[in-house]
């Protein structure tokens, strides 16, 4: 399980490098969609957190061991199915780094900052303006 979640976060950090090493490349649309986009997940993520913690302080759970998965089965019963299918379609072992392993609070904290941090860096890359040298029309000589 240690060595599924520790890849995973590699393939993860080389993702989230490469995006932001190569942000400047996709079109302007896009970075505005997806920086709008992953604001409002972040906000979605943001009121998670809060129920998480108003879980946690109601319940005989600590922060520390209230995981996805606990958390997922008591409060969200209604759409715990989607875990199980994920369960048949993906590495158990990554799964449960992510839904077991991890308390809750880490694992939506760490993902709500990089959330919120990319929808910003998209945001801000799609108000620029367009680098010149990136411009292909500069080849095209009239």
């Amino acid at each position: 399980m240690l060595v599924a979640g520790l890849g995973t976060m590699i393939f993860i950090g080389l993702f989230i490098f490469l995006f932001v090493r190569y942000v400047g490349h996709f079109p302007k649309p896009f970075l505005k969609f997806l920086g709008y986009f992953l604001l409002v997940v972040s906000s979605l993520e943001s009121l998670l957190i809060i129920w998480i913690l108003v879980y946690v302080w109601n319940s005989d759970w600590t922060l520390w061991s209230l995981s996805i998965n606990d958390f997922w089965k008591a409060e969200l019963s209604f759409i715990y199915f989607i875990k199980e299918w994920l369960y048949s379609w993906f590495w158990n072992d990554l799964l449960n780094f992510f839904f077991a392993f991890l308390p809750a609070i880490v694992f939506m904290v760490v993902r709500t900052t990089i959330t919120t941090a990319l929808g910003f860096l998209s945001l801000a890359v799609s108000r620029k303006e367009v680098d010149q040298s990136l411009n292909p029309d500069r080849f095209i000589s009239s």
